[in-house]
């Protein structure tokens, strides 16, 4: 199991500020990470009630309250599970929801500024797309239908030329064209 000290610097090599998480809960993680799991990303919430922090690892997404005295709750979602994520925000915070097989967990209380960024981490995740990747194929979809639309503009050009459209429906059909 990783160290409080090795769990710290592997939220920081992700980017994410220590100071938004609660500390109790940043502590308790090293005792519920399972040897070969990496904390990836993490927010702050209030799920159930419960004022703690959603951790996404390599291996599962974990909810944890350490409690204000004692105790500690915890609640994982295995990748594997989950079905789908969607986050919100409003004017000061928002909210991320976790679909899993008949159930949903909605984490409230969640920085504004934090929650796209992890329910996206989280949805490359459970599709197995890098972030990297979906960018890549919506690139590729663009320049496929932009090749499209070239192909067709030529066509209505060439009949144009042999006569075939009139300059009137030619401007007509290219304007369709361009407005799809």
């Amino acid at each position: 199991m990783p160290s409080y000290e090795e769990i710290k610097k592997q939220i920081e090599s992700a980017g994410i500020n220590l100071s938004l998480l609660p500390s109790k809960e940043l502590k308790a993680l090293q005792d519920i990470l399972w040897e070969d799991e990496i904390v990836e990303d993490a927010i702050r919430g209030l799920y159930n009630s419960r004022n703690g922090m959603l951790a996404a690892t390599n291996k599962r997404l974990i909810f944890l309250d350490k409690g204000t005295l004692w105790g500690l709750k915890v609640e994982d979602f295995p990748y594997d599970k989950v079905s789908s994520i969607q986050y919100s925000t409003g004017m000061i915070s928002g909210e991320v929801t976790i679909f899993t097989s008949g159930n949903k967990a909605k984490i409230d209380m969640v920085a504004k500024s934090e929650c796209a960024r992890f329910a996206e981490h989280v949805r490359a995740r459970i599709t197995g797309v890098s972030k990297n990747q979906a960018k890549i194929s919506a690139e590729k979809n663009s320049s496929s239908n932009q090749g499209d639309l070239l192909e067709k503009l030529e066509r209505l050009a060439k009949l144009k030329n042999d006569g075939i459209l009139t300059e009137n429906e030619f401007i007509i059909a290219k304007k369709k064209l361009l407005e799809n």
